[in-house]
């Protein structure tokens, strides 16, 4: 009878130790990165960002020395994974569309030639200075490393850019299109702000509509944050 009551209790003690031993380790575990993932993984989220050319020059345009600055807001969908399943296996796609309430143009003195604009005017040389806002609605981002503090990303946009005067001039255009490409990398900064900062290859013409269509590349840098419920 001893030996029955004692076989029959080394199962139950079994069975508690095991179910007591992995609860402790299975509770921390997933703990650093889960908060950041799921604040990452947010359906929709809110930013804003500032940035300006450190220099001018590409395969597309013609106008050397320019300089360009933009203020964006930002709105961003999560598209892969589904928000209802936000946990980060691998790279997340994000749509982005931007609105600027502020776009900064100057070009400097004798950076482009102006055609005569009749028989009697003679070729001359003139800079430009002005400012106007866009919109950006077509964007894409794809994110690394999603559930990590730090996570690298590319993106691309294109849009439209609306000068309160004709750029590059009066042969110009008011309306220009824009698009971008570019790389960066999020901060988790707390469980609802991001940091976000990167580079940019933009690029600014009107798309042979105007009299003569030079375009300017830039190559921006710019920083920014981003709220996320």
């Amino acid at each position: 009878m001893i030996l029955l009551l004692l076989a029959g209790a080394d199962p139950c003690a079994a069975q508690d130790s095991t179910s007591a031993g992995p609860r402790p380790a299975s509770g921390p575990v997933p703990q650093p990165d889960r908060p950041l993932g799921l604040q990452a993984l947010s359906a929709n989220t809110l930013g804003a960002w500032v940035g300006g050319s450190v220099a001018t020059g590409g395969p597309i345009g013609n106008i050397p020395r320019a300089r360009f600055g933009m203020l964006g807001l930002r709105y961003e969908r999560l598209l892969v994974p589904a928000p209802s399943n936000p946990t980060p296996s691998g790279p997340t796609l994000t749509y982005t569309a931007d609105v600027f309430p502020v776009l900064l143009l100057s070009i400097p003195q004798d950076a482009i030639t102006v055609p005569p604009l009749n028989e009697t005017s003679t070729v001359r040389r003139r800079g430009l200075n002005t400012f106007g806002l866009g919109i950006s609605p077509a964007g894409l981002r794809v994110t690394f490393r999603a559930a990590k503090r730090v996570r690298p990303f590319l993106m691309g946009s294109t849009g439209l850019a609306y000068f309160f005067q004709s750029v590059p001039g009066v042969w110009g255009k008011h309306l220009n299109f824009m698009f971008d490409v570019g790389a960066g990398a999020q901060v988790v900064l707390t469980p609802h702000v991001l940091l976000t900062a990167g580079y940019r290859y933009h690029h600014l013409s009107n798309g042979f509509r105007g009299r003569i269509n030079p375009g300017i590349d830039g190559n921006l840098l710019y920083i920014g944050v981003v709220l996320s419920r």
